[in-house]
């Protein structure tokens, strides 16, 4: 599902009423119908309930002003608070400003509303305050209402388009923000309102469609948010007559002394994914070990130093990689000082598709110039898969400027280091060196626990490596979308087992064991 700033839904308003004819009148009746047909989904019977609709000046607020109309002609006791001067109010808000007064509704000025006490008995408050168009913090008389709105504890709170107070394309909120029940957003998804701390504040998001004539609008996003709907003819389909070859060997370089359960769980998560064939490259001074905890994959012994492998271990990489479909590198291979001249090496040489996670990373960092030699090799995909601090690194900044804008810093380390890249954490974010960059919603908190990581790696190995051994010649855009499958599928993996487990008892192995279900979920999605 495409996802917009607010100056692009700003620019469909435009080409809905200026290149298809489409009155913006009609565009704002139907958003407010809309949003009261999803607070009767949520509510049921409208009819006698106490409802406040607390309106701006703006477009926003004219939204609000046909919520209000039709609250009223379904029998809701509704009440309009108008902040801001109604001698503001212009175009098609003022339009349906004076339809309201006509049926008796008139605006009551909000701070007065306030005194009255009136938003403490309400049973539904809806916020079409100011919508898309903040930037900065809220000022005087909408910040006072805001607070207004957050402590009342009774109503359930509908948010029209935006909260207010919510910065449409950061989710950054600059000062007071309005705590929705649930948000009902127009056209298209605003940013703001997938990423934290926005996100926070939208609740159960609902996206309505008003009448946008999406055949004629030549909408330019680079957002789009990971929906499960988009995957059907992704998820690998098995033929009757193939054989563990047609699915994809997976080569796994981890593991060190004191540090084998990251390769391990990689081995088996690649396998519950999906890949024909696994084998685990580690140490020789802990192949042992690996092998006694993997079952159904091979290992490999590399030469090794000081309990870690050494870099004159890399012809022997080379040689098995080239009967690989994929190669994941990183879990638990440690900042031994041998280690990153031989990451550099396999980011340079190897030909085949990478994926980089932990200490591969680490190795990485600093030197987008390895990546970009890979590149100019035409060599195939690169998978980058940092959390935060990774991505810090890699981009040599801090974590906090990471986090402070995290659309942007995925896009720049995947234009610096010429990758496909997962930025991890609260909506891991999936972007591409072209700036495309897919939003991905599932996942919950109990997954901030050690191993968590290494599981989401080998999803992405298993996954990869069946589409490569289908096509060989998979393009960008191909890898970013099978890659956008594994965050999604990692994530409802978390969800199903928060729901069997709880959050905070949740360890990496309950998400491995809810695999299965989360691959089974989404093949039902494409019944």
């Amino acid at each position: 599902m495409r996802v917009v700033t607010a100056e692009t839904m700003r620019e469909m308003d435009r080409m809905a009423i200026e290149a298809s004819g489409i009155p913006g009148v009609v565009l704002m009746e139907n958003a407010g119908r809309a949003v009261v047909e999803h607070m009767q989904r949520e509510h049921g019977t409208l009819r006698g309930r106490r409802i406040v609709v607390l309106c701006g000046t703006g477009n926003n607020g004219g939204d609000g002003f046909v919520i209000a109309r039709h609250l009223a002609l379904r029998g809701a006791d509704v009440l309009v608070a108008l902040a801001g001067n109604p001698e503001t109010i212009r175009g098609d808000a003022r339009v349906n400003h004076n339809l309201l007064c006509r049926i008796g509704l008139d605006p009551s000025p909000a701070e007065r509303v306030l005194e009255t006490g009136v938003l403490e008995h309400a049973d539904i408050l809806v916020d079409a305050l100011l919508g898309t168009g903040l930037r900065a913090a809220p000022r005087a008389p909408y910040d006072r209402v805001i607070a207004a709105v957050n402590r009342c504890a009774r109503a359930s709170v509908v948010a029209v388009d935006v909260p207010s107070g919510v910065d449409a394309d950061t989710g950054a909120i600059p000062g007071e923000a309005v705590r929705a029940a649930f948000t009902v957003t127009f056209g298209a998804p605003k940013l703001g309102l997938l990423l934290f701390p926005g996100a926070e504040h939208t609740g159960k998001l609902y996206v309505a469609d008003i009448g946008f004539p999406w055949e004629r609008l030549a909408l330019e996003t680079p957002y789009h948010w990971i929906r499960p709907e988009a995957y059907r003819a992704v998820l690998p389909k098995r033929r009757p007559d193939t054989h563990k070859g047609d699915y994809g060997h997976v080569g796994i370089l981890a593991g060190s002394q004191g540090m084998v359960g990251a390769a391990a769980m990689v081995a088996q998560v690649a396998q519950r994914a999906g890949a024909g064939l696994v084998t685990v490259l580690t140490p020789a001074c802990v192949q042992p070990i690996v092998a006694a905890k993997v079952n159904e994959a091979m290992t490999l012994a590399l030469p090794d130093a000081d309990g870690a492998v050494a870099e004159g271990a890399f012809d022997a990489i080379a040689q098995f990689a080239a009967r690989t479909a994929v190669l994941c590198a990183g879990p638990g291979l440690t900042n031994a000082p041998q280690v990153a001249p031989l990451i550099l090496r396999v980011v340079e040489e190897i030909a085949r598709p990478l994926v980089m996670d932990a200490d591969g990373l680490n190795a990485l960092a600093g030197h987008p110039e390895v990546a970009r030699r890979r590149q100019e090799r035409g060599l195939p995909a690169l998978v980058l898969t940092p959390h935060p601090g990774e991505a810090a690194r890699l981009l040599g900044t801090s974590i906090a400027q990471v986090q402070s804008n995290r659309v942007e810093s995925a896009q720049r380390l995947a234009e610096q280091y010429h990758a496909c890249v997962v930025l991890k954490g609260c909506r891991t974010l999936v972007a591409d060196p072209e700036g495309h960059v897919g939003i991905n919603t599932t996942g919950n908190p109990g997954m901030a626990t050690g191993g968590s990581g290494d599981v989401l790696t080998g999803v992405i190995g298993g996954l990869l490596a069946q589409a490569f051994a289908a096509d060989a010649a998979l393009q960008e855009a191909q890898v970013r979308q099978i890659v956008e499958m594994a965050v999604m599928v990692h994530g409802m993996a978390g969800d199903i087992a928060a729901r069997q487990q709880g959050e905070m008892p949740l360890v990496a192995g309950d998400i491995v064991a809810c695999l299965p279900e989360a691959l089974r979920c989404l093949e039902g999605s494409a019944e």
